[in-house]
């Protein structure tokens, strides 16, 4: 294996970050659309967004797990196996997407009426999770699809895949929430509906490019052949994937509960939060694409019995990760008005959104650092370890956000503090274990 260089890490990562630039602005669309509606359908986006994100995390958990596996493969140079995994996680991820539908489809608005304290803020939840359900088994297959050309390191074809996904969107958006090209005006609904369809466009590029379009180009792997069954290459993925995919349905569903909490501050600080969420997301959009080249990067130097290389690569990227974040913040906090004003016309949102910008700021830059050494413990394959530190740092990021909102009763502005605290936690508990040098005995 050659020397791992920042060349390396941006050769695989950097697709997968502008495929991330695009992806988020599926959030960005949303909310800038709603926004200009009013601030009720702006803060239910909100809510019902990240509930559905925990709910979605469940599969993007899974296809980590897919990706470590195929990248070790890919590393041990067994290349006949990577369709067999590729093909078992189909097998698996479909059936449990259909389930996770009926289960919001019935039981959804049951869960969040416990939650929800505002009536009109409830009503708009319930009308954006009905639309939005439509698209969990297409965005459960993207991320395997995703898992697979990330974990042989070819990262292209994320982009053109994220392009198509959200010019749909914008263009269903646009005519959906106001009733445009012949829809009737669906506000909310609209939003949520849009983005299923993208993400099933989504689908039908990935399927296009693997089965017809560069068909010859993935026969080593022996993808769509020798479909047989394994019983152990199941076990094998089920072991690896679902402690990865439970630690990222807490790590979602624990903000699904931040949020829950601002909604008890107040329906504007609620609205505010779906812009700081926003906002949030594009000052991370490089941790996503650096977070997967580690994984990636760190399960193939193990599979080619190179483990110590892990520590450059989490060195380096994190240093990449943070130099990014910083970038991004300093630019958007120069030009803070201009880009609020792309998300509200509302003038009290956009001074308070400015208002708790430095809090973003900080606690995106300590979270961004510390999912890049997160995910070098995930590379390992020690996702039950993956899956404990974020059981802590979940149970310390609640107590804080139901402390700082019930009992000291923060403003807003020091409540978007309380993810900094998340991350100090992640990265003191990943570093330490990465100084055990336990992981090494690991075996997947």
């Amino acid at each position: 294996m050659p020397s791992i260089k920042f060349s390396r890490i941006w050769k695989i990562a950097y697709p997968i970050i502008v495929g991330n630039v695009a992806q988020n602005l599926l959030i960005i669309t949303d909310t800038a659309f709603l926004g200009h509606l009013d601030a009720i359908s702006l803060g239910a986006a909100a809510l019902g967004g990240v509930f559905y994100m925990a709910v979605m995390m469940l599969g993007m958990g899974f296809s980590i797990g897919v990706q470590i596996i195929v990248a070790r493969r890919y590393g041990e140079e067994r290349y006949d196996s990577i369709g067999s995994v590729f093909h078992h996680a189909l097998l698996f991820i479909v059936p449990f997407a259909l389930a996770l539908w009926c289960l919001l489809r019935f039981a959804g608005n049951g869960i969040l009426s416990h939650v929800v304290a505002s009536p009109d803020v409830m009503n708009g939840v319930s009308q954006f999770l009905d639309m939005r359900i439509w698209g969990i088994l297409f965005g459960f297959i993207i991320y395997v699809c995703q898992s697979f050309f990330v974990g042989i390191a070819r990262t292209k074809i994320i982009l053109p895949v994220t392009c198509t996904i959200v010019a749909v969107n914008i263009l269903f958006d646009w005519a959906m929430i106001f009733g445009y090209l012949g829809f009737e005006a669906m506000g909310i609904r609209g939003a949520a509906l849009a983005s299923a369809i993208s993400e099933m466009a989504g689908v039908v590029v990935y399927l296009f490019y693997i089965c017809i379009f560069r068909k010859k180009d993935f026969r080593e792997f022996g993808l769509f052949r020798r479909l047989s069954f394994s019983a152990a290459t199941m076990r094998n993925l089920v072991k690896i994937s679902v402690p990865a995919s439970l630690q990222n349905f807490l790590s979602v569903a624990s903000w699904f509960i931040f949020f829950a909490m601002v909604e008890k501050i107040g329906e504007q600080e609620l609205a505010i939060s779906n812009i700081g969420r926003s906002l949030y997301a594009i000052f991370l959009l490089p941790v996503w694409g650096f977070s997967s080249a580690v994984n990636s990067l760190v399960s193939y130097s193990i599979g080619c019995r190179k483990p110590l290389l892990i520590y450059p690569i989490t060195g380096k990227a994190a240093l990449i990760t943070a130099l990014s974040i910083l970038l991004m913040e300093g630019l958007t906090y120069v030009f803070s008005d201009f880009v609020t004003s792309i998300y509200t016309n509302i003038p009290s949102l956009g001074e308070a959104t400015v208002s708790i910008m430095p809090s973003i700021c900080i606690s995106a830059l300590v979270f961004g650092i510390s999912f890049i050494c997160f995910n070098t413990i995930s590379g390992t394959g020690n996702t039950h370890i993956s899956l404990f530190i974020e059981i802590i740092a979940t149970c310390i990021y609640i107590a804080i956000c139901i402390l700082a909102v019930e009992t000291l009763h923060w403003g807003i502005r020091y409540v978007w503090l309380v993810d900094g605290f998340y991350g100090v936690v992640m990265v003191a508990a990943s570093l330490l274990y990465l100084a055990t040098g336990r992981w090494m005995k690991r075996k997947v």
